[in-house]
Parts: structure tokens; C-alpha cells; sequence
């Protein structure tokens, strides 16, 4: 006969109290407090200089994979991803990233196991574009980092100002519309309003596959009294590809 199972409430319980009702992916515009999974360079190809980060996270169960920060163009000069990159340290209080050879699925592979496992906040917006078989699709695309708790970019940390950016982005920011209707593109937001937000319109361009190859930026030491990257000036776009 089977008997009646008693319930407890511990710390296992309540990590799978966060995950109640999750749909398994990001799928909306917000801001997200994440765990980053997995962190591997990819590399440009044919002759492309390009380099960029390749991020795995979890949000409380909601996961999302492929988000490429671009850090290096085609022609081998930092975009600004790199200040991206830099924030990305900030939040994670991470002085140094040095890179690691790991043999993955198809070959090595070089990884940034400093940032694996650390808290960082990210404000994703959805890009709904269309597939190469005619079909709607979506990916994420970073306007800004935070950090989790307070809220709080590096530039209003820096100016011991209050969190505002991210709840403006959270009233402001829309889906932006990139499919194809009729045969016209169209790159623009959807119905956006992105008031003095400095990084909703670069974009960037994002490395396509991972060489073996090992040719990574030395890293920054920080200080909180020194800004990562130019402040008001735009990051890139950087995506992530819902699965």
C-alpha cells in the first residue's frame, strides 16, 4: 500500500520554490538577476579578428544560452564590449579572468572560469526577427548590466547616485521588430520609447564560430574610483538566440 508522502521545507525545497512555474527560457523584455553557467570565447573566422564571450545563465530556473558579448571587431580593435566586460567584472567583483583550455564536444575550447558561478544583473531586450525558413523567431540583445540587490549600474555606483536606469528601462523599453513583413525589413524598435538610455541603438556584429585559437586582452585591474568604460557612451548590441 502506498503511503502518503510528508512535505519539509529546507533549503532544497525552497531552491525549487524559485523555479515554481518557470517555462524553462527567458522569453520577455526585463531585467534579470542571473547566475552565469558557462562563459567561453568564440572566435571570428575568415580572417575576421574578431573575439567575444559566449554566456550560458540561469535566472531563477530560466535559462538562457548563447549570449555573445563582442569585445573585439573584425579588425581586432575594442568595441565596446569590452566596457561590457568591465562591468561585468564590477558586478562580479572579479580583479582578474584568465582564459583556461577545456576539451568540449567538438575540440578545445577556451573558457573564463572566473566568471562562472558569479551574480551579475542584465537587461534583456526581446528581438523578434525572422528565420532562414520563413518563420518567427527571437533572440535577447543587452542594454545594460547591474548589479543584483541593489540595482544599481557601475555609473550610478561610481556617482553614489540612486538606481533609476534599470526601473526606467523597465517603464520604457519595448519588444524591437526585426522580421521581414512583405518583403521589408524592419530594424527599428517596435513601439519603443528608450528616453536617455545610451545603449539601445549600437550594434555590433558577434564572432559566428569557436577556432582554436588563443589570443585574448590582458586583463584590467579596477578600481572603484576608476570607470570601466567611457560613461554615455554606448555598449554594442549583444544577443542571445532562444533555443
Amino acid at each position: 500500500m502506498n503511503q502518503p508522502m510528508a512535505f519539509m521545507w529546507n533549503n532544497e525545497t525552497a531552491e525549487m520554490a524559485k523555479k515554481a512555474g518557470a517555462t524553462g527560457g527567458i522569453s520577455e523584455t526585463g531585467a534579470y538577476e542571473c547566475e552565469i553557467v558557462s562563459a567561453v570565447y568564440t572566435f571570428g573566422k575568415d580572417g575576421s579578428q574578431s573575439q567575444a564571450l559566449e554566456l550560458s545563465l540561469d535566472s531563477n530556473g530560466l535559462k538562457a544560452n548563447f549570449l555573445r558579448i563582442n569585445f573585439l571587431g573584425k579588425d581586432g580593435q575594442q568595441t565596446f564590449g569590452m566596457g561590457l566586460v568591465s562591468a561585468l567584472m564590477w558586478v562580479a567583483q572579479v580583479k582578474q579572468a584568465q582564459p583556461q583550455q577545456v576539451q568540449g564536444q567538438n575540440g578545445i575550447e577556451w573558457h573564463c572560469p572566473a566568471l562562472v558561478g558569479k551574480k551579475v544583473g542584465l537587461f534583456l531586450q526581446k528581438v523578434l526577427y525572422t528565420k532562414n525558413d520563413g518563420g518567427d523567431g527571437y533572440k535577447f540583445e543587452v542594454r545594460h548590466v547591474f548589479q543584483p540587490g541593489t540595482r544599481k549600474t557601475y555609473a550610478e555606483h561610481a556617482e553614489n547616485a540612486p538606481a533609476e536606469a534599470i526601473a526606467a528601462l523597465e517603464l520604457s523599453m519595448k519588444d524591437k521588430d526585426e522580421r521581414i513583413h512583405g518583403g521589408a525589413q524592419f530594424s527599428g524598435p517596435r513601439n519603443a520609447q528608450h528616453g536617455g538610455n545610451p545603449y539601445v541603438n549600437q550594434t555590433g556584429g558577434a564572432p559566428q564560430s569557436r577556432l582554436q585559437q588563443n589570443s585574448v586582452q590582458p586583463p584590467v585591474d579596477f578600481d572603484d574610483d576608476i570607470p570601466f568604460a567611457p560613461i554615455g557612451l554606448p555598449f554594442p548590441s549583444h544577443s542571445i538566440y532562444a533555443l
